[in-house]
């Protein structure tokens, strides 16, 4: 039996195979909770905190990332921490590839255990910092990350486009602006999405063609 509160927000996503996934993602919930104290994986302790604040807000993007991305395409996930979002995104698009990037140790083997308990076969696991990353992506993701200023040229370099989390319109608007004058030139578009049992504004930004002067 699936956790209610996952399966409701994936079904308010309108995730296929809705329940077979919550089970999954579930499992990777009692993974987090496990290791948590010790490894300090996310700030929020509570069980309903870390569902809402951490699983059903990486998943919030999923009509996104349906809709945007292709069926056998790799999503780098940068800075991925405890694997959000990419285990969640892994977990819900399994005909997709998804590479973790992350410099944290700890991290790290917590995201090997977490995929050989979870049978996480498309997802490979990179400890470097991103600016040592020399391969080419698809696209890039990542959630709760540095600010775009200081990362956007090694996402530039590592793939044509990115779907980055992101909070409120304003300050989106004002990191894109912050880019332009550091000489970027770019096309973006903002999405707003519903984070489940989320009140504060959440919002995707995609950029694309990415070039600097």
């Amino acid at each position: 039996m699936a956790d209610d509160i996952i399966l409701s927000g994936l079904k308010a996503y309108g995730v296929d195979k809705a329940e077979d996934k919550a089970i999954i993602l579930e499992k990777y919930l009692n993974e987090i909770m496990l290791f948590n104290p010790t490894l300090k994986l996310v700030g929020e302790k509570e069980r309903d905190e870390i569902i809402y604040r951490h699983i059903l807000d990486s998943a919030s993007a999923y009509p996104l990332f349906s809709s945007m991305t292709k069926t056998s395409s790799t999503i780098a996930d940068l800075g991925t921490g405890a694997g959000l979002p990419g285990v969640v995104l892994a977990i819900l698009f399994p005909d997709r590839n998804f590479v973790l990037i992350d410099r944290m140790t700890r991290r790290i083997g917590f995201l090997r255990a977490v995929k050989a308990k979870l049978n996480l076969v498309n997802v490979e696991i990179v400890s470097k910092d991103i600016s040592e990353v020399k391969d080419h992506f698809d696209y890039v993701t990542s959630r709760a990350f540095r600010p775009l200023s200081a990362v956007a040229e090694d996402m530039m370099k590592l793939a044509p486009e990115a779907i980055l989390y992101k909070g409120t319109k304003k300050a989106i608007e004002e990191e894109i602006d912050e880019l332009k004058d550091m000489g970027y030139s770019f096309s973006s578009s903002i999405y707003p999405v519903f984070s489940f049992g989320e009140k504060g504004e959440r919002n995707i930004v995609v950029i694309n063609s990415w070039r600097k002067a």
